[in-house]
């Protein structure tokens, strides 16, 4: 029965919010007119809003184990045939919820946010297809139907983060304006942002490609749940799995902004805010993360997890997600640009989420959750997801309305700011304390958990994986509470006031979301996995760490700003010179590439193209004469020839006597 109507809710999920936003793209597209196709904006809303009914259902009506749709789809003679397969378990169940449930609520908070926008068409279209795109990613049992919806959500990134590619208000800029490294700027603009994510993402997708391809071929199958990958090992052994999966994994990587991959995520907050709460929340960046998860499930499954080639290739991502992690919370408490800072936020929760899921082959223990088994580190790291998920949408959704009240993008803001902006001040308080990892929240359970996973495994994998993990925590909570200060106690006065930009809707949008994000310190207990998220939060250790945190939280509360930390603001503003790097050292190295590449083979062109041709045409020349010559120029030859012949043989005569 359910596998019977699983199609139909992929088509709703999917194609209903692309269908209802086409009205409002080709009314704009033919009309130009933003005023008439404002209404239309309300039925590419109601579009989504279908869409997270539809994944309601799923979650709410679904039985609780994993359900497979497949569906013959395209054939290769001989090799295998390739389905449309979908898959229902406990990871696509709440990941589908919550990105649906967020994309329309996002998308009711742009209706305002958005409403004087110049590209109105452009913008619900794109926004439509992203969500829709994420959806076909969560729900895909197939590796090509997911990647189809992987390439859907690169497109429309670079739509959106590039949507006001006029590049004619600084407001939209990310980076100090007339600040210069190397003699390129060290600011980016919507157009060039837009273009830098979609190179970065594109890098690692190339490779993944060639992956999934590689695995069809070899195992005659796409679906997560059908490949052996024990067969698969066995065929090319260890070093042959560690490098099909660190291809494969090239793709979450660049898309979940892994070091050193991050530097796109950081300038794309050139785009509408409603765009970077989507992208940074529930949909873009936690794909790579998810299709991790989803990745590491099969492993599980197949019984290959704890493989050679697959413990050394979690090794490693055990390492980079965690250095991943502290870069990004260190870079969230240096830089003062609002929604950069979010974004190195969101750097640094990608980084804790692979870090945490790496981390399965190494544990032994597995949590049954109704007829789902799922390895512990991947609960806990999808657990911190949604978490991050909705206190992340909280604090973009809240920024975008700052802005637009204070009419800059840096912090500012002070306690009169706070009480006129009442609902923005408790919903950042909300987040950054769930988010935070404090007592006794949803994030402080969640990280009491990766404090166990870590620690237990740090005899195996290094102590050095434990410490980044403090340390990336001290710095996290550390943000947060500079952020909620900067920009409602101690940010100073705001001189600059357009509250008609910001109103009822976008204020009540993100108060639903921070209070969601409060209520989520029920889903610890009501998961019945006490051992994993009760038990860790008790120990003495744990306690006094958040503790610890909270004093963190108070200090950096009342003292937000710290003058030890400025040589580190400017480094990290100019996001540790590597768009610089990347800009006039890489550009120039490839410049000197192409050049010396255009001589070699413009030598080529002219040895055998000029040269060649010239010689063969004179050689040719003295044959034909050869051959149609006078006999006058015969005996000339024979002459010649006979001189040179006796010259020899003189010479002959007087060396041998």
């Amino acid at each position: 029965m359910y596998e019977q109507m699983t199609p139909m809710l992929m088509f709703i999920l999917t194609i209903v919010p692309i269908v209802f936003a086409s009205p409002i793209a080709v009314y704009w597209f033919i009309r130009q007119d933003n005023k008439g196709a404002r209404p239309l904006a309300y039925l590419a809303v109601t579009g989504l809003g279908i869409s997270a009914i539809a994944s309601t259902f799923i979650a709410v009506a679904y039985p609780m184990k994993t359900i497979v749709s497949s569906y013959p789809w395209l054939t290769i003679p001989g090799v295998f045939t390739i389905q449309v397969s979908f898959i229902v378990d406990f990871l696509s169940r709440y990941m589908g919820l919550l990105t649906a449930w967020l994309a329309f609520i996002i998308g009711v908070y742009a209706l305002e946010y958005m409403a004087e926008d110049y590209r109105l068409g452009w913008y619900w279209f794109f926004y439509n297809l992203f969500a829709a795109s994420m959806l076909l990613t969560v729900y895909s049992n197939n590796m090509l139907l997911m990647f189809i919806g992987w390439e859907g959500l690169g497109i429309s990134s670079w739509a959106l983060i590039g949507n006001w590619y006029k590049d004619d208000d600084e407001l939209t800029f990310v980076g100090k304006l007339n600040d210069f490294v190397l003699g390129k700027p060290a600011w980016t603009t919507p157009s060039y942002a837009a273009y830098r994510a979609i190179a970065t993402i594109r890098l690692g997708d190339m490779f993944m490609l060639g992956s999934i391809a590689s695995i069809g071929l070899l195992t005659h199958t796409l679906n997560f749940t059908s490949i052996n990958w024990a067969s698969l090992i066995n065929s090319i052994g260890t070093v042959g799995i560690a490098a099909l999966l660190l291809l494969f994994l090239l793709g979450p990587f660049t898309k979940s902004a892994q070091f050193p991959f991050n530097d796109w995520l950081l300038t794309a907050m050139t785009g509408p805010t409603s765009v970077s709460a989507l992208l940074h929340s529930a949909t873009m960046v936690a794909a790579g993360v998810y299709i991790f998860m989803r990745l590491t499930l099969s492993l599980y499954s197949a019984g290959a997890l704890t493989s050679s080639g697959v413990l050394i290739t979690y090794l490693v991502i055990i390492y980079i997600g965690l250095l991943t992690a502290l870069l990004g919370s260190l870079f969230a408490l240096a830089v003062d640009e609002r929604k950069v800072i979010l974004a190195g936020s969101t750097m640094a929760s990608l980084g804790l989420m692979m870090g945490i899921t790496a981390a399965a082959p190494y544990l032994s223990n597995v949590v049954t959750i109704g007829e789902y088994v799922l390895p512990t580190a991947v609960l806990v790291a999808f657990l911190y997801l949604i978490i991050h998920a909705l206190s992340k949408a909280t604090l973009f959704l809240v920024s975008g309305h700052l802005i637009h009240e204070t009419g800059t993008r840096f912090n500012i803001g002070d306690l009169e700011l706070a009480k006129r902006m009442k609902l923005a001040f408790y919903s950042t308080i909300a987040a950054a304390i769930t988010l935070g990892g404090v007592p006794p929240l949803a994030g402080y359970w969640v990280h009491a958990a990766m404090d166990d996973l870590v620690s237990s495994i740090s005899q195996t994998v290094g102590w050095g994986s434990y410490a980044l993990l403090v340390l990336a925590s001290i710095a996290y909570v550390a943000f947060l509470a500079r952020f909620t200060s900067l920009n409602f106690i101690k940010g100073g006065s705001v001189k600059h006031s357009e509250t008609e930009h910001g109103g009822l809707t976008m204020a009540t949008s993100y108060t639903i979301t921070a209070t969601v994000a409060l209520a989520t310190v029920a889903i610890p207990f009501m998961l019945h996995v006490p051992s994993v998220l009760i038990e860790p939060g008790y120990d003495v250790y744990v306690v006094s760490i958040g503790v610890f945190l909270w004093v963190i939280f108070i200090i950096a509360l009342m003292k937000p700003r710290a003058q030890s930390l400025s040589g580190l603001t400017t480094i990290f503003e100019r996001r540790y010179y590597l768009q610089a790097f990347m800009d006039v050292v890489l550009a120039g190295f490839g410049k000197v590439l192409i050049e010396f590449a255009y001589l070699i083979s413009h030598g080529i062109d002219v040895l055998f193209n000029t040269l060649t041709p010239s010689l063969f045409a004179s050689f040719s020349r003295v044959i034909r004469r050869i051959q149609v010559g006078l006999l006058n120029q015969y005996i000339k030859y024979i002459y010649l020839a006979t001189v040179v012949m006796l010259i020899i043989v003189l010479i002959l005569v007087m060396v041998y006597g």
